[in-house]
């Protein structure tokens, strides 16, 4: 039984093969760490954690790309490419800016498009301009981190945006006819499965083409880490957390594609806390497990095709 739409068989699909998505270091900053909006970022965050490619700050993204090509075969081997500039904000900057750093990655041989993770306070109206523009030439997915709909888990997480941020941005791109994939996290401080079903509610009313979940997990160096060790923050176990992720998924559209629903990293990376995030396999047989228990189906509730039953 397939639970929900994954991006993996979207981009099957429209390109006729498999594509591989690599992620990228741009070279972009944010404006919640260089002092534009704040110096200390999201509460949650450490890139170094989330990212290998953040560790590339010498090389251009389309170095990477080719070397990382390289590595894996030469483009005879029909292999896709999808580049994926992650760390930061990839929007931050001017358009000039931005079409030097991604106008070369599109003449990589085998590349069908790009995709690009930011924030939704890091637009201008010439990088709209120019991103409207680049998505009539190739395949553009816009990643918009949100983390919750709540203003008020996002002004605690010290997220540096609004939901009314978010919404706009949202509505911007997909007027220019563009893909966009909203960011969420489940399990962040005072949110409880109310909360959490309702931003899974208001994402499935925008124009959002897909959504990309994950657990908080605890990172070393991050203000988390100070906060789950005075004890003021906790974090789900794999259960609890498969619980809340079928909820969110069956209030989502049945046709937004979902880009992932776990994340990972180890404790040689800085995880803390939960240490099943150490394990993906495991916790991913644990999830599709529960998944095949309920009989889970993406936008069951959001579409009225059957009831889900939070337990």
């Amino acid at each position: 039984m397939i639970h929900y739409r994954s991006y993996r068989s979207v981009l099957r699909e429209r390109f006729g093969a498999p594509v591989y998505k690599v992620s990228l270091n741009g070279g972009f900053s944010c404006p919640n760490r260089d002092g534009i909006k704040s110096t200390g970022g999201c509460l949650f965050c450490d890139n170094r954690s989330f990212s290998p490619a953040v560790a590339y700050t010498d090389v251009s993204a389309v170095q990477q790309l080719t070397a990382l090509i390289e590595k894996k075969g030469s483009v005879s081997s029909g292999r896709l490419w999808l580049p994926y500039l992650q760390p930061f904000s990839n929007t931050y900057g001017s358009a000039a800016r931005l079409r030097e750093v991604y106008e070369p990655l599109l003449s990589v041989p085998g590349v069908i498009g790009i995709a690009i993770g930011t924030r939704p306070d890091c637009f201008t109206e010439d990088v709209y301009e120019y991103l409207e523009d680049l998505s009539r030439r190739t395949y553009v997915s816009i990643e918009l981190g949100l983390q919750s709909s709540h203003d008020e888990t996002l002004a605690l997480c010290n997220r540096g945006h609004t939901w009314e941020d978010f919404c706009g941005a949202a509505g911007r791109l997909a007027a220019c006819g563009i893909e966009t994939v909203a960011h969420v996290m489940l399990g962040l401080p005072g949110e409880d499965a109310a909360m959490m079903r309702i931003t899974a509610q208001r994402l499935a009313a925008l124009p959002c083409s897909g959504v990309k979940i994950h657990q908080l997990m605890v990172i070393a160096g991050t203000e988390f880490e100070q906060w789950h060790r005075d004890g003021r923050l906790s974090v789900l176990e794999v259960g609890d957390y498969a619980r809340l992720l079928c909820g969110f998924l069956s209030y989502l559209r049945s046709d937004q594609h979902i880009h992932r629903i776990i994340a990972d990293s180890t404790v040689e990376n800085g995880l803390v806390a939960p240490l099943w995030s150490a394990d993906k396999n495991s916790a991913l047989r644990e999830i599709h497990g529960y998944m095949d228990e309920i009989g889970l189906v993406q936008g069951c509730c959001c579409e009225g095709t059957r009831p889900f039953a939070e337990t």
